[in-house]
């Protein structure tokens, strides 16, 4: 055979044994990467499926109901917990996410044994101060957590970003992650912020909150210029 094979200068069968070999090697790795697409894309649609939350004091939605949202939120925020620990939650205006969004998430988290730091970029209301009570009180130029009368929860309200008139979120963030299970990050209105670019590249992960798809699309946009994932939508029902 090999001398037929020499005859006609034909190759020989180690080459085609190693062609074959080249060829199931390549076959394989283009079916590794076809199946990694595929969880990814797979893994892109499940996040994004909207959670739905009811703002109405309709019969029809009951308080039960929209607990199970919180706790959807939760579940998912956990969910990717091991690569993702900085949540942002968002808007395009101000009205589209309710300060009762981020507040629930955070106390859900806590109440289930996460050490949760939620800090208030929504200057203008400094809502956070007042839904725990908090004294609006000069405390220095330096950020310092502030215990909440929940176990594991702890914020940062609006309020000291006013006073120290500067806003290195990102440092305080990466300083926040050796300390907490998770940073939430309540930035309503992020498209008129001129600190947009700065609060997206300092988390890891966010939740756009919106009226419609439209809302969520530009929001969605904005936010693929970073290495941020978009781990959801909350699509409120006014």
């Amino acid at each position: 055979m090999y001398d037929i094979l020499n005859k006609f200068n034909l190759p020989g069968l180690e080459i085609f044994q190693n062609q074959r070999a080249v060829l199931c090697i390549a076959g394989g790795i283009i079916v590794i990467v076809v199946f990694v697409l595929i969880l990814i894309i797979l893994r892109k649609r499940k996040f994004k499926k909207a959670v739905k939350i009811n703002l109405t004091d309709s019969k029809d939605y009951s308080g039960e109901q929209l607990e199970d949202n919180y706790k959807l939120i939760t579940k998912r925020i956990k969910r990717v917990g091991k690569k993702y620990k900085s949540i942002l939650f968002t808007s395009v205006e101000l009205e589209d996410m309710p300060i009762t969004i981020p507040i629930n998430v955070a106390i859900g988290l806590a109440k289930s044994r996460k050490r949760c730091f939620l800090i208030d970029l929504d200057l203008g209301r400094d809502a956070i101060a007042r839904a725990f009570e908090l004294d609006v009180q000069d405390n220095g130029l330096r950020p310092k957590a502030v215990a909440t009368k929940f176990e594991n929860l702890w914020v940062l309200p609006g309020h000291h970003f006013i006073q120290s008139k500067q806003m290195n979120i990102q440092a305080i963030v990466e300083k926040a992650l050796d300390r907490f299970d998770f940073i939430l990050i309540n930035a309503p209105s992020l498209v008129n912020s001129p600190d947009r670019r700065q609060i997206i590249s300092a988390v890891q992960a966010a939740f756009i909150c919106s009226k419609g798809s439209s809302e969520a699309d530009r929001l969605d946009e904005l936010i693929k210029l970073s290495d941020c994932m978009v781990i959801g939508h909350i699509q409120i029902q006014p």
